[in-house]
């Protein structure tokens, strides 16, 4: 950030605090700068009794270089690093609008909740961040920086007033970029209720866990409520994620297939197990294809009619913070200089609207009706006869297509004629397929609901399937075990060197495990649940 003439640094008004957090306080500000030129910013600064504490400090002024190099629209752009009283401070974009644990707040104020789409779209941009921070190579580095966010949550994530989504707080993030200060110490970083069981029970965070976070904020979104602290053991953890996935309602899907591939991915991202989760570029793909079959307004829609009202009624007594009302200047801290643009190259994100170019004032008329262009008296007269001639064309042809349109008009009044038929309105839609969901190191995709397990003792079994209307549910090599929701199915099981056997099958919400053995008639009989199932081709 430049320096006004004279030496003067550049002045902040702090106008109100927006947020205060464990490390640091977020400010509402002003520019003052020596040109003129005043535009809106949010100041992070780290709280005093953090200064003496290097660590601290120095993950601040990491945070600064790494959206520095993070240049994507989902995250948050830093634009300076700075002091201000001797606290080390961030200058970064001032996002109007609402983090996600307000947004739900309020609507659960209201007795409201996130429309699907909306949700999944969110995520969806949300994801696209961490993909961009993990996978792809800045500009001017020979490699990606593989940055793991590790305190992903919904006040960490925020929605505009104009529905343009940020990722934030990248203080507790680790990464392989060479600039960085902090050194990783005894001190767990994150909040508890969002870290993996993998983090939780001592690992440093890697990139599934951030998958895992975003599974949890995305299930939270489509419930309108908050989820409580899940239990450490796998069995129970995954338990009680099916649950939870089992009872979410009105996803938005096309059908009842696109519906169980979504409930599966939910579960996939939420497997206890790091390697079920996929990675950001397979979540994209993923989520990509969801948001475009839901149905439900789209985020600028839902940002438009509902953010911006729930926006001033969160923001409308903010006000007060120790700093607010104090103009400051900031020294630029040149050991940890952001390699990002200057402040003034970039825009806020408060809505503004660009002032309507306005031509310079000439003495020659305005240019007339249908196109015809008036030439000043001095003009010679073949220009002004071909502009007439030019001028009696256009307006002929307008003419006949006015004509056109009232005859057409008529004739239908009259009934003398039929509204013309468009081609290909009849036809049957496409079929919609879901997308193919991946799964990581040939571990069993994690389904929401009670459980399955299907055992074949007896037989070489090459195969088992879960089927609903004719579509796939579950899949597993021999033996099945997995989850799915309540409702009727067909069992398939494929035997090497027979025909696929099959029967009905209830699944209820206690689950059901079957052991199944060849009869007489060489077909399979399953027991275990209420009743005996027999196979047949």
């Amino acid at each position: 950030m430049e320096s006004a003439p004279g030496g003067r640094g550049l002045e902040l008004l702090l106008l109100h605090e927006i947020n205060a957090g464990t490390f640091a306080r977020l400010y509402l500000a002003e520019t003052r700068g020596a040109g003129g030129v005043d535009r809106i910013v949010a100041v992070k600064i780290l709280r005093e009794q953090w200064e003496g504490q290097q660590d601290i400090v120095n993950r601040t002024r990491d945070e600064a270089r790494l959206l520095a190099r993070l240049r994507h629209k989902n995250i948050l752009r830093v634009e300076d690093l700075v002091e201000i009283d001797g606290q080390t401070a961030i200058i970064m974009e001032y996002v109007d609008g609402l983090d996600l644990k307000q947004l739900v707040d309020a609507l659960v104020e209201r007795r409201q909740r996130v429309p699907a789409k909306v949700a999944l779209q969110i995520v969806l941009e949300s994801a696209s961040a961490l993909e961009a921070a993990h996978f792809r190579v800045p500009t001017g580095l020979d490699g990606p920086l593989k940055v793991v966010h590790r305190d992903l949550k919904p006040s960490n994530i925020m929605l505009s007033v104009e529905g343009e989504v940020r990722v934030l707080d990248f203080g507790t993030a680790r990464s392989t970029h060479a600039f960085r200060s902090a050194e990783t110490g005894a001190m767990r970083f994150g909040s508890l209720k969002y870290m993996s069981p993998e983090r939780r029970d001592g690992d440093r965070g890697e990139h599934a866990g951030d998958i895992y976070a975003l599974g949890l904020v995305l299930i939270e979104l489509l419930r309108s409520e908050w989820l409580p602290l899940l239990p450490m053991d796998a069995g129970e953890h995954d338990s009680a994620i099916a649950q939870a996935i089992a009872r979410l309602d009105q996803l938005g899907m096309p059908n009842s297939e696109w519906d169980l591939t979504l409930r599966r991915v939910l579960g996939q991202m939420l497997a206890s197990e790091p390697s079920v989760r996929p990675n950001a570029e397979q979540l994209v793909k993923l989520l990509r294809a969801f948001v475009e079959q839901a149905s439900g307004p789209t985020l600028d829609r839902f940002a438009y009619e509902v953010v911006q009202s729930l926006n001033w009624q969160v923001h409308s007594d903010k006000s007060g913070g120790a700093l607010a009302g104090r103009t400051v200047t900031v020294n630029q801290l040149d050991s940890g200089r952001p390699s990002g643009p200057k402040a003034g190259a970039t825009r806020s994100s408060a809505p503004s609207r660009p002032a309507a170019s306005i031509p310079p004032r000439s003495s020659a008329p305005p240019a007339a009706a249908w196109g015809t262009s008036v030439e000043p008296e001095s003009a010679p007269a073949n220009h002004r006869a071909l502009a007439l001639g030019v001028g009696i064309v256009i307006a002929g042809l307008l003419g006949l297509v006015l004509l056109a349109l009232v005859g057409g008009g008529l004739w239908a009044v009259l009934g003398r004629g039929e509204e013309p038929s468009v081609a290909g309105t009849e036809t049957a839609p496409a079929a919609i397929v879901p997308p193919v969901v991946p799964v990581d190191g040939g571990a069993a995709a994690i389904l929401a609901g009670p459980p399955l397990a299907v055992t074949v003792v007896g037989q070489a079994a090459q195969w088992v399937k879960l089927e609903r209307d004719g579509a796939v549910v579950l899949e597993s090599r021999k033996a099945m075990d997995g989850a799915a929701p309540e409702g009727d199915y067909t069992l398939v099981v494929k035997l090497v060197g027979k025909e696929p056997l099959r029967a009905a099958l209830v699944l209820g919400s206690d689950g059901v495990s079957l052991q199944c053995e060849g009869n007489a008639a060489g077909n399979l009989t399953c027991t275990g649940g209420k009743r005996a199932l027999t196979l047949k081709p």
